[in-house]
């Protein structure tokens, strides 16, 4: 697909702005060179100085430079990779502002469908694109490289929203930690391991702290019931985007 197809076809779009205490000129270097990128981000992909790609979590995401204003704005298309897209393009427009004190930074992304499927994912993607701020920010003001996003441990194979009483279950997929322990669609997920579960952060935050194959208690509220269950937490892999790149829904947030 051509990024002029592409454009034919409405999506919806995440965006976050930021600043960080260092001039423009830094702060685009930091976001532009790959030797860079490579300090706070995924693995840049290709030999030239603008990246081909990115690894992301073993999967390989392309991307095309559309425009570029130096020391103010840049613009690419992105076709591959994990992240869902409708029709598997979206576009990504980063800004740049003189704050005086610093640089504001504004990240757009564009790509995401309508319907509950498509909310989950723009709510997972705008997490996961908040950690990789947070990690830019990170290096970029202290020169400390520890990219914290591009972690994963174990997975969950559960898809759920935020909610003011816990984390409520979308969907589970099949033979996964979520689905051995018995969680279902409308479960509000609420104890991990023995510590109180409230949203999706607290269950991504326990994922990236224990292995696969380790056992581990879970509770939920069903029915004005509260549940326990135990098992087996999933190995990571990234599957769980499939469906929803085909354009039909996803399979799991962690």
């Amino acid at each position: 697909m051509t990024a002029s197809d592409a454009n034919l076809v409405p999506t919806r779009s995440i965006d976050r702005t930021f600043s960080v205490s260092v001039p423009v000129e830094r702060a685009w270097r930091a976001m532009t060179d790959p030797a860079e990128l490579a300090q706070w981000f995924f693995r840049p992909l290709g030999e030239g100085d603008t990246p081909d790609g990115f690894d992301l979590f073993g999967s390989k995401t392309e991307i095309e430079v559309l425009d570029v204003e130096p020391l103010q704005r840049f613009r690419y298309a992105e076709t591959g990779g994990p992240v869902p897209k409708v029709n598997g393009y979206a576009e990504v427009t980063v800004t740049f502002e003189d704050a005086g004190s610093g640089t504001r930074i504004t990240i757009t992304r564009s790509g995401f469908g309508d319907g509950p499927d498509w909310d989950a994912a723009i709510e997972m993607v705008g997490r996961g694109l908040e950690e990789s701020i947070a990690d830019c920010v990170l290096y970029v003001e202290t020169g400390v490289s520890y990219p914290r996003h591009p972690a994963r441990r174990s997975y969950s194979g559960i898809v759920g929203f935020d909610t003011p009483t816990g984390l409520l279950v979308q969907s589970v997929e099949r033979d996964t930690f979520g689905a051995n322990l018995g969680l279902a669609a409308g479960d509000l997920l609420v104890e991990l391991g023995g510590a109180a579960l409230f949203g999706k952060r607290e269950l991504l935050f326990f994922l990236r702290g224990h292995e696969p194959g380790e056992e581990v208690e879970a509770a939920w509220v069903r029915d004005g019931q509260l549940c326990r269950g135990r098992a087996e937490l999933s190995p990571w892999h990234f599957d769980e985007w499939v469906a929803l790149r085909a354009d039909i829904g996803p399979r799991a947030d962690g």
